[in-house]
């Protein structure tokens, strides 16, 4: 073998190494400089789009929470007081009938407005909300009714302007109802909640409104 051929013979692995090496570097090279495909794309907006789902749902769900709190804390509120009242006088207060809300004025008041508690005219109302001891911190979007008695006289399903029958009885020895109403949205249909001193649950209807 000539000095040529064995000099050639000992750069081949040197060679076949130098090979390799720039073909990776140029597969590496190849891979930076080429774009997205298509699938991978499909994919990047397929997860944009659940992460987004994910978003609104939970927004939504917020939301609603939010405008579920006001009735059922204050009406919470007035069952307390209730409670607290009858300790002190062996009955309950009856603050109103069903169709007289506080503080708006009527149902055609409930329109996407706000009131603080105290903002009413009506001075009876005022004085018999005052005295039950119930006076909310801040502005109001519900109106509140809360009527009581001893015997008969239970507002019944139509009274109370739901499409559920509550099953209260028509008789009791002692027993209130409260309703709040409210068109935070004013377009027309009412969200009701109603609570007693029959059951522990607070009733609404049309809640998302």
């Amino acid at each position: 073998m000539s000095e040529l051929g064995a000099t050639q013979g000992r750069c081949e692995p040197w060679h076949a190494a130098c090979f390799e090496e720039g073909v990776v570097m140029r597969v590496r090279r190849a891979r930076q400089a080429r774009g997205f495909t298509l699938i991978e794309l499909m994919a990047v907006v397929c997860i944009i789009g659940i992460l987004a789902t994910l978003a609104i749902y939970g927004v939504k769900k917020y939301v609603l929470a939010a405008k579920t709190a006001e009735p059922i804390e204050i009406i919470n509120s007035i069952r307390a007081a209730q409670e607290s009242y009858k300790d002190e006088t062996f009955g309950y207060k009856n603050v109103s009938d069903m169709s007289s809300y506080y503080p708006f004025a009527d149902a055609n008041a409930l329109k996407n407005a706000k009131l603080d508690w105290d903002s009413s005219t009506n001075s009876a109302a005022k004085a018999a909300w005052a005295e039950l001891g119930v006076h909310p911190s801040s502005q109001v979007q519900f109106g509140y009714a809360c009527m009581a008695a001893k015997g008969s006289g239970v507002p019944s399903q139509s009274a109370l302007g739901i499409s559920v029958d509550l099953k209260y009885p028509t008789t009791a020895p002692d027993w209130y109802v409260v309703r709040a109403a409210g068109d935070r949205d004013g377009n027309g249909v009412m969200a009701r909640f109603v609570g007693s001193n029959f059951t522990d649950a607070i009733y609404g209807e049309n809640d998302t409104e």
